[in-house]
């Protein structure tokens, strides 16, 4: 009698496991196709079935997405002016990419400021992000405070206004800083929910920019008294890397158009896929509930299922894909952390990256050229000045 493995689809309530153990899983568990038959049943043929399903272990795109308007760059200057009356500056990060939704302006312009830094959204990240992350800046930053938050649920948000009533001498004025859409303003809702018990102070949205220009004070606590300043979120004038790119855009860090909804969907089904979360299968009604790798198989069955039609009967892949990357942001396909959490990459970070940046870090292109620019004319100058001076009589 044969009998045949077959790989079980993950619930799309599951956690992800490491992609290691899932290749591991892969190589050794069912990587036999052929089946030899049982001696006891008398067969002489080896009976063929089908291959497992193997992730990509790669993904390639070479544009990066850069998108800087007009009121990042007035809010850099706000925040830059309005600092020296501040006493406690809290950056807000996404717990999902904790170490992509860094701008390292905000490394330069704090300065010697007190910090706080807080990693929302941490009820969609990986359950381990938390303790990984609280113990690297326990060994690399030990005076940087870190906190993680569910500002939707007000989670751990009374920790924020009792580390700022500690420090408070007098009124104290916090402001609120951090890249596009990674929740500072229902922070400062839920600071004001919990501290003063009073409504929505700060617009929020789905889409990053809705936040446009730095708040006056706003009241979070009575006795000491707290205000906080809401600031827009600024984004990297331009990030290098293109999988960092689709990082912070997938997470919503960047107006999706801008981005490309179906360059955005193919990645996130390639780190589904290596995280071992296969439920989407069974949900979008692949046929027969068997994971793909290609994103142009996924979206007609996802289009089918949401009802995405265009006039002329035509499947709608674009809405199929934001219905995907939506399911995605509202922890509907599991609870993932995108960056690299290896003890080596933390270290790189706080050593070499965000967490050391120099000012000159972050910088747009049109800056680096002009930087560059002015470094070369310093240079002449000095050249110039070393030549020995000729004296004609």
């Amino acid at each position: 009698m044969l009998v045949a493995k077959t790989i079980r689809t993950v619930p799309l309530r599951h956690a992800p496991v490491a992609s290691s153990v899932i290749r591991e899983l892969y190589t050794k568990a069912d990587s036999p196709a052929v089946v030899s038959p049982d001696p006891e049943a008398g067969g002489n043929e080896s009976t063929s079935i089908s291959p497992p399903f193997v992730p990509n272990p790669h993904f390639t795109h070479a544009r990066s997405i850069n998108w800087f308007p007009g009121h990042m760059a007035r809010g850099l200057r706000l925040i830059s002016s309005a600092l020296n009356s501040v006493d406690l500056v809290v950056e807000v990060r996404d717990a999902r990419i904790p170490l992509s939704s860094v701008n390292p302006k905000f490394e330069y312009l704090v300065g010697c400021k007190d910090r706080l830094i807080i990693y929302n959204k941490a009820d969609l990240a990986h359950p381990t992000t938390q303790s990984i992350i609280t113990s690297a800046f326990k060994t690399h930053s030990p005076s940087t405070p870190v906190i993680f938050t569910n500002a939707l649920a007000d989670h751990n948000v009374r920790l924020i206004i009792s580390h700022a009533a500690r420090r408070a001498v007098g009124n104290t004025t916090v402001m609120i800083v951090g890249m596009p859409n990674v929740g500072k303003s229902s922070l400062v809702n839920s600071l004001r929910r919990v501290g003063v018990g009073k409504g929505k102070a700060a617009a929020t949205g789905s889409q990053p920019g809705v936040t446009r220009t730095v708040a006056g004070t706003i009241k979070v606590l009575e006795d000491p008294v707290v205000y906080l300043i809401d600031t827009p979120g600024v984004m990297v004038p331009h990030i290098p890397d293109p999988i960092t790119s689709l990082k912070v855009a997938l997470t919503g860090g960047v107006r999706d158009h801008l981005a490309d909804e179906q360059v955005m969907a193919d990645y996130l089904l390639y780190r589904l896929n290596l995280f071992g979360a296969f439920g989407y299968a069974e949900y979008f009604r692949l046929p027969d509930a068997v994971p793909t790798n290609e994103v142009h198989v996924l979206l007609p069955y996802i289009a089918q299922r949401v009802g995405a039609v265009v006039k002329g009967g035509e499947l709608d892949l674009n809405a199929a894909a934001r219905f995907f990357i939506k399911h995605y942001r509202d922890g509907k396909l599991g609870r993932f952390t995108l960056d690299d959490m290896r003890e080596e990459m933390l270290k790189e970070f706080f050593v070499k990256g965000s967490m050391g940046a120099e000012a000159g870090e972050g910088l747009s292109r049109r800056q680096e050229k002009k930087k560059q620019k002015m470094e070369d004319r310093r240079r002449a100058r000095e050249r110039d000045a070393a030549k020995p001076m000729v004296i004609k009589g």
